[in-house]
C-alpha cells in the first residue's frame, strides 16, 4: 500500500496549513467497538489510488446500540451533529426515510470545530447486506490504527450508483490498479 500521505492534504486557514488526518476518528470508533466500514474517497485512497479527500464517509450498522456507541465516540473527540437532529434517529428506519423525503438528506454528518473543520458522513440509506459486507471487509493500517474498508467490489458499486464525475474517475483509477 502507498504511504498514507496520499490520503492527506493540507488546507490553508488563517495563514496556517493543516493536514487532514482521520487516525483519531478510527481509533475512537475502534475503541468504542463501533461496527463501521469506510467507503467513499478515503476508501479509494486506502485501496491505493493517489488522490486527496477531506472527509470520512462511513457505512454504519444502524442498530440502536451501535449508533449510540458511534455518537458517544465522536462526541468524546469533539464531533457534534451538523444538523439539529438527534443521531439516535439513524437507528430508526422511519426517521431515516423522513430525513430522505423531507430534508433530502443523503448522509448524516458530524463535524468538529478544528480549523479547518473535519466531516464524518454516515450513509443513511446503507446497503441492505451490511453484515455480509462487514464480514468481507478489508482491514488496512493507517498510522498503526486498523481501518475497516468496504470490499472493493461494493465500493465500485457504490461509486457507480453515485455516478458523479469524481466517482467515475475513482472507478477508472481502481480498475487501473487491477480492481474490477
Amino acid at each position: 500500500m502507498k504511504k498514507q500521505q496520499s490520503a492527506v492534504g493540507s488546507r490553508q486557514s488563517a495563514g496556517r496549513s493543516r493536514a487532514f488526518d482521520p487516525t483519531d476518528i478510527f481509533a475512537a470508533l475502534n475503541a468504542a467497538r463501533v461496527n463501521y466500514l469506510v467507503f467513499g474517497g478515503l476508501a479509494v485512497v486506502l485501496y491505493g489510488v493517489g488522490r486527496v479527500t477531506w472527509d470520512v464517509d462511513v457505512i454504519v450498522h444502524l442498530t440502536a446500540s451501535n449508533v449510540k456507541r458511534l455518537a458517544q465516540a465522536l462526541k468524546r473527540i469533539g464531533f457534534s451533529p451538523r444538523v439539529p437532529a438527534d443521531p439516535s434517529g439513524l437507528a430508526d428506519p422511519r426517521m431515516r426515510q423522513a430525513w430522505i423525503e423531507k430534508k433530502h438528506m443523503k448522509v448524516y454528518s458530524f463535524i468538529d470545530n478544528q480549523v479547518p473543520p473535519r466531516n464524518i458522513d454516515v450513509m443513511i440509506r446503507p446497503p441492505k447486506n451490511f453484515k455480509g459486507l462487514y464480514h468481507r471487509r478489508k482491514i488496512v493500517k493507517v498510522n498503526g490504527v486498523s481501518v475497516p474498508l468496504v470490499p472493493v467490489h461494493a465500493l465500485i458499486g457504490l461509486k457507480k450508483a453515485a455516478g458523479r464525475p469524481q466517482d467515475i474517475q475513482d472507478i477508472e483509477d481502481l480498475r487501473l490498479l487491477g480492481f474490477s
